[in-house]
């Protein structure tokens, strides 16, 4: 199955290694710099390179990777899909949740498979975790955090944005998505403490309280301006499960009866999993992920949608 990565941004580099272990055919690269796509398909030995009407355009091209920036994702999704091309959209995929229920519609409309790219759902860890989670007992408590300090001269106009810019967008959707994996129940309350920085118009710290129906209780939080060691915490009646750097480590500790295992696995890349997640659901047919569904993102859009309230 033939994959375009459409992009030269940093992400799309590590997209383009976790292709190469997955099994899709990393096709092309799609840039509207040509010389930014000669260069990174050199690096990756790309054979195709492509303008983005090219892309959508070429019959051979089955899959297209958005790795664009986040306002450009809702314009191009729909482009993908008015010319009959699956798609894997780098998070956080849109601005909001009629954004998401339309997107969707119009990928069941062409019969195209649409997906929102959290790696975090698919590494080979969490699919081991997933398998061991029912030993901790029913989960109680979830506590994950991702906080990192921000390089001023690294952030673009984008990053900083008022509609999808901000560490909640850029990384708080990670602990987000694992909290929401885990918990695996619709959102019931939630609750936001937000902090700006100087000027700008967005979040640089953000912690979120979410109750889910099950009563599940979760503690998420991002930062730009401090950094600390990243954790995902499962707590459950019988014991809990540890993950640090959640979204892309390879061993996670398991404590029950004050006894402690640790689970580990190979991975050579954190982008694999997602890769060969969505060639599946596209050989089964599916126009979506039983996992990263539409109402999953409808999910994480929501929160997204009450924290820019919360924000102001």
């Amino acid at each position: 199955m033939n994959i375009v990565i459409l992009g030269c941004g940093k992400i799309a580099h590590r997209v383009a290694l976790g292709i190469q272990h997955s099994k899709a055919n990393l096709y092309g690269i799609a840039s509207r710099d040509s010389k930014k796509a000669s260069e990174f398909a050199k690096k990756y030995n790309i054979q195709n390179i492509f303008s983005y009407e090219e892309c959508f355009n070429n019959k051979n091209v089955d899959i297209i990777y958005i790795a664009t920036a986040n306002p450009t994702h809702y314009d191009l999704i729909k482009t993908c899909l008015n010319h009959k091309k699956h798609v894997i959209c780098e998070k956080p995929m849109l601005s909001t949740c009629n954004q998401i229920k339309e997107v969707f519609e119009l990928a069941k409309i062409n019969h195209c498979f649409l997906m929102e790219a959290h790696k975090t759902c698919f590494t080979p860890l969490q699919e081991e975790v997933l398998k061991r989670v029912h030993e901790i007992g029913n989960i109680k408590e979830i506590k994950a955090w991702y906080c990192d300090c921000f390089d001023p001269t690294h952030l673009s106009d984008w990053n900083t944005e008022k509609n999808m810019g901000g560490c909640f967008y850029d990384i708080g959707v990670y602990p987000l998505c694992f909290s929401n994996l885990y918990a695996n129940s619709e959102i019931k309350e939630l609750s936001f403490n937000i902090s700006k920085y100087m000027n700008y118009d967005c979040d640089f710290d953000c912690t979120c309280d979410i109750t889910y129906e099950n009563n599940i209780k979760s503690t998420i939080q991002s930062s730009w301006t401090h950094k600390k060691e990243n954790k995902g915490i499962l707590i459950g009646e019988k014991g809990m499960i540890e993950i640090i750097n959640f979204w892309k480590n390879t061993e996670a500790k398991i404590i029950i009866d004050n006894k402690e295992e640790m689970i580990q696995v190979n991975q050579d890349s954190d982008f694999t999993g997602e890769i060969n997640h969505a060639v599946e659901c596209i050989k089964k047919g599916f126009l979506e992920s039983p996992r990263m569904s539409k109402q999953a993102s409808l999910q994480i859009s929501y929160v997204l949608e009450v924290m820019k309230k919360v924000r102001g």
